[in-house]
């Protein structure tokens, strides 16, 4: 069995996936003595001043320690040990110290920019699980070839589509983009379908004011087509 990614084992190197299709990451190839050495391992803490971060709360929001501690339920003499680096913050609690100064915790990329969460109504499979997080979901209109030849007749209808890394890769590569979309969301599917269907129902009204304006010597490929074929003399849906 491969290892999974991420885990390393004697001397083989850490590869990032994306990074072998020109990711930009930084870090193609890095040993087990490098990520270590990268601080990539750890966290390191200093990095991180939190005593200093709630003392700019407590500065912002003019709280003494007993003041904070009562907002947060907690004694003065831990607020204390927090400023002081003998007591770790969890992050649900550092959430709760930043929303008293209108603050909040804010993950950014390499750049500085705001990297956003994965929406909550991604679509699920029929069991309600999540897709893979990694692949690229298909909303359920765009189904594979595969599932178009051999249909299972009995099932309920898949609520969306994904292919393993391979097949994803060269629909990436034909689509000319590495680009890593967001997965199709319920409410996106259920706007872009409202969107269909209205402009089905326009194109029925349209129709149907042309058949009312004139006499209508369609042909039967006319129909078939939503609109006047090339050969059609008639010319009511152009």
């Amino acid at each position: 069995m491969s290892e999974p990614f991420g885990a390393m084992s004697g001397a083989r190197s850490l590869q990032c996936r994306r990074h072998l299709r020109g990711c930009g990451c930084g870090w193609a190839e890095m040993s087990r003595d490098e990520v270590h050495g990268s601080g990539l391992d750890r966290v390191d803490a200093a990095e991180i001043d939190v005593p200093g971060i709630v003392m700019r709360v407590r500065r912002i929001c003019d709280l003494s320690q007993r003041d904070l501690g009562l907002a947060l339920g907690l004694d003065q003499s831990q607020v204390a040990r927090i400023e002081s680096s003998r007591r770790r913050v969890d992050l649900l609690l550092l959430v709760k110290i930043l929303a008293l100064a209108e603050m909040r915790i804010a993950v950014l990329d390499r750049d500085g920019v705001e990297v956003v969460p994965v929406p909550k109504d991604v679509l699920r499979d029929n069991a309600d699980r999540r897709m893979p997080a990694h692949l690229d979901v298909r909303e359920p209109s765009d189904a594979p070839m595969s599932a178009l030849l051999k249909p299972h007749s009995g099932r309920a209808s898949p609520r969306g589509w994904y292919h393993h890394r391979a097949i994803r890769d060269r629909r990436r590569s034909a689509a000319g983009s590495h680009a890593l979309n967001d997965q199709p969301t319920v409410s996106g599917v259920a706007e872009r379908e409202g969107e269909q269907n209205a402009e089905r129902l326009q194109h029925a009204r349209r129709l149907a004011a042309a058949l009312l304006e004139v006499e209508c010597t369609c042909l039967d490929g006319c129909w078939e087509s939503r609109g006047c074929t090339d050969d059609c003399a008639c010319r009511c849906d152009p």
